[in-house]
């Protein structure tokens, strides 16, 4: 699965009081702890950047890694909204997302997913492992988006530096 969706968006408050932003899938949630978390890491944080980060490959990953972010944002005292959620209940008719009827917007969106995954591992790999940018984008062009073997060869190349 490549950024896969929650359920239910997950509505949390940000360093602006008042201001709040909404996290639709399990890149976002990973960006939002490695860009605007607060500076206390707890052992909660960390557990939910690892199920965030690490391979998504079922629902039962993607609700783990959402119960995992809601733990990490409670243990750092954050302010969330709409944490409730069933498995099995529908989104609500607000929260839905549009389907379109137009190949070409279907394409343009799976395009525009493919970038933001790109962006969010070349951040990911920069952050964790201590290499550029540049070089991240280098590997994943050369080795594609399996995070395992892209963290295994930046620290190689990190290594070598």
């Amino acid at each position: 699965m490549h950024d896969p969706f929650f359920a239910v968006p997950i509505i949390v408050e940000t360093e602006a009081v008042g201001k709040f932003r909404t996290l639709s899938s399990v890149s976002e949630a990973a960006i939002f702890m490695m860009e605007r978390w607060p500076e206390s890491h707890g052992p909660s944080y960390r557990a939910a950047l690892q199920a965030c980060t690490g391979p998504l490959t079922t629902a039962e990953d993607v609700g783990n890694a959402r119960r995992a972010f809601l733990a990490a944002a409670k243990e750092a005292g954050l302010n969330v909204k709409a944490v409730s959620v069933q498995d099995d209940a529908p989104l609500p008719r607000s929260l839905e997302q549009p389907k379109s009827s137009y190949i070409g917007d279907e394409k343009r969106r799976d395009r525009g997913d493919r970038e933001e995954q790109e962006d969010f591992l070349v951040r990911f790999l920069a952050r964790e492992t201590g290499i550029t940018e540049a070089q991240a984008r280098e590997l994943i062009n050369l080795i594609g988006t399996d995070r395992a073997s892209l963290l295994r060869e930046a620290r190689i190349l990190k290594a070598r530096q």
